[in-house]
């Protein structure tokens, strides 16, 4: 892991017990979670899912309460702790392992669906990322992620440093089409997305994101 990679996993190492309590992170989003529901929900039950950058489990709880099988995959443990608490409060199975993106820890083939949220805009290199995807999914294996263009300046250095912000090429006001680009670069196909707003407060501020929710299929 490289000298960028190591401190950005250190910052939620550090700050992760903070994540659910910003209101930016949507963990308390009704219309979220109603949206991430309604979207698993139609899956098979016993789907085999992977929710990478599971941070503290909101997706991968959401999968659990569907019957899906779930794993989730974050490399902080600060945040998996949290994940694994809210779990067994609500006595849910869910596999929690500690891992990164760019060298996932499974073997080809072997899920059935992958679920990422909140964590596009994270990427250093997006298409290295999701042609792991591609390894790890099935065939017909289904890829539901999102991705908020980031416009402005106010989100500079609200996470990293801005110099390290400023490698991540999906940090910034990247248009659909270009992650829908990406995504085919990687191997996937049958790619879609669907867009909604969302109101996001920073402080006293609010202001109305874009986001997009993209599926695409290894075929």
């Amino acid at each position: 892991m490289d000298e960028v990679r190591k401190e950005m996993r250190s910052r939620w190492n550090t700050d992760g017990w903070k994540y659910d309590s910003a209101e930016a992170h949507g963990i308390h989003d009704a219309g979220e979670r109603t949206q991430w529901l309604d979207m698993l929900s139609p899956l098979p039950k016993e789907t085999r899912i992977l929710d990478v950058g599971t941070g503290t489990g909101f997706v991968a709880l959401i999968a659990a309460e569907a019957g899906l099988r779930v794993t989730g995959l974050d490399w902080s443990e600060t945040m998996l702790d949290q994940a694994k608490a809210k779990a067994a409060a609500q006595n849910l199975s869910v596999v929690f392992e500690q891992g990164t993106l760019e060298n996932l820890p499974f073997a080809e083939n072997s899920f059935d669906a992958l679920t990422a949220r909140h964590l596009l805009w994270t990427l250093l290199d997006p298409v290295e990322v999701f042609r792991q995807w591609f390894k790890v999914l099935k065939p017909e294996g289904r890829v539901f992620a999102d991705y908020s263009p980031r416009k402005g300046s106010a989100h500079i250095g609200h996470h990293y440093r801005e110099d390290i912000e400023e490698k991540l090429p999906l940090n910034r006001d990247v248009p659909a089409s270009e992650i829908e680009r990406l995504f085919r670069e990687a191997g996937f196909s049958d790619i879609s997305f669907i867009s909604r707003k969302k109101e996001v407060k920073h402080g006293d501020h609010a202001h109305i994101h874009d986001v997009f929710i993209f599926t695409c299929v290894k075929k």
